[in-house]
């Protein structure tokens, strides 16, 4: 059963829609014949052997103009340097602006096809079809886009949306297992900001999603898709309530980047989540009970919440200061204080915490839950 959300940008009359449902991919011809006269196809080389090729082929059979562009797999590829030459790639091809740009592959690919669609030739359509459950239920939704530097995670790019957003089910089983768990973090994400039934779902129904139990997977899938494309439909440009699906990135995206991301985006976001949580705990807003019940809901997803190596307390702190919700070189925290409910903070919805408070936090974080 296919499933609809749609996306309403609330600054004005725009709207996309998020299907859901399973055999998908090869079947967006007419849609896509009524966007564009071209399309590129912009994917990593690991999916396009699995599905760009596919696709591509599917397009053309149909009688589009459809070309295959790929770069290499992993984080480290997020970066100028690959927009620059990709956008070199499109040129060189003679595209313009009857182009459309298909998005397809993981955060990584969303992020930076998403970017290119959204400078090339000043903009041109886009429409995602993300293959990780990451992708599916955090990095596709919303318009986010853009590169790493070595400053930081996401410190180039822009707020662009798609035209339409294509999450087919049955893609997640060439998905390996730890991949999946990665996704499920921002799924937890989604609950524990947003809805504690979500988090109860997940909770419950662990066994069953990471063995793709279809019926169970895309109702959990729907319901973090929903809870996201609300929150962006109050706030699309994160000046409040955004913020909030920033939860656990404030300590993660640090972690990733002083790993040089070798830990996985949903491996530190995780981490984050637990050591942004106790943060919530020690300022006693968050009851014990309730954060050993999101470690566990961690644990139960095979999540191995451990660094490669400790960190200095102040090389964390230092990595945290461009964090996009700083405040005058200060991070700031979403503090939630129960399971689905985070505070508001008059509209801000996060809040600058004292170091001493922080530095314990960190020292917790590299000496008992991340200790080998």
């Amino acid at each position: 059963m296919t499933q609809k959300l749609v996306c309403k940008i609330p600054s004005s009359s725009y709207h996309y829609e998020i299907e859901i449902g399973s055999g998908l991919l090869n079947l967006q011809t007419p849609y896509l014949n009524s966007l564009a006269s071209r399309f590129a196809i912009i994917t990593d080389d690991k999916i396009a052997s699995l599905y760009g090729e596919q696709l591509q082929e599917c397009l053309a059979f149909s009688g589009l103009e459809v070309y295959l562009f790929s770069f290499p797999n992993g984080e480290q590829y997020k970066a100028r340097g690959t927009k620059e030459l990709l956008e070199n790639q499109l040129f060189e091809k003679g595209l313009g602006r009857d182009t459309c740009v298909i998005a397809l592959g993981g955060g990584v690919v969303t992020d930076i096809a998403g970017y290119i669609a959204a400078t090339y030739c000043r903009g041109i359509p886009l429409v995602m079809i993300p293959t990780s459950l990451l992708g599916m239920v955090d990095a596709s939704i919303g318009g986010k886009t853009g590169v790493n530097v070595p400053y930081g995670k996401n410190m180039l790019g822009c707020i662009y949306q798609p035209k339409k957003i294509v999450i087919d089910l049955s893609i997640l089983k060439s998905l390996p297992k730890k991949e999946l768990a990665n996704g499920v973090v921002e799924m937890i994400k989604h609950g524990l900001i947003a809805d504690s039934r979500l988090f109860e779902d997940l909770n419950s129904h662990s066994n069953q999603i990471l063995a793709l139990d279809a019926a169970i997977l895309q109702k959990a899938i729907f319901e973090s898709c929903r809870i996201k494309k609300e929150i962006i439909e109050q706030d699309e440009k994160e000046n409040g309530k955004r913020r909030l699906l920033n939860f656990g990135h404030t300590i993660g995206h640090a972690l990733e980047r002083l790993t040089q991301y070798s830990l996985p985006h949903g491996e530190a976001v995780a981490i984050g989540l637990l050591v942004e949580s106790y943060l919530s705990v020690k300022l006693e807003i968050l009851n014990p009970t309730s954060f050993d019940r999101i470690k566990k809901i961690l644990l139960q997803y095979g999540l191995p919440l451990q660094l490669p190596s400790q960190f200095p307390i102040q090389t964390i702190l230092d990595a945290m200061t461009l964090d996009k919700k700083s405040l005058k070189g200060q991070p700031r925290f979403i503090i939630i204080n129960a399971i689905g409910s985070p505070l508001a903070y008059d509209s801000s919805y996060c809040t600058c915490v004292e170091e001493s408070l922080i530095k314990n936090a960190l020292h917790w974080m590299n000496d008992d839950l991340c200790c080998h």
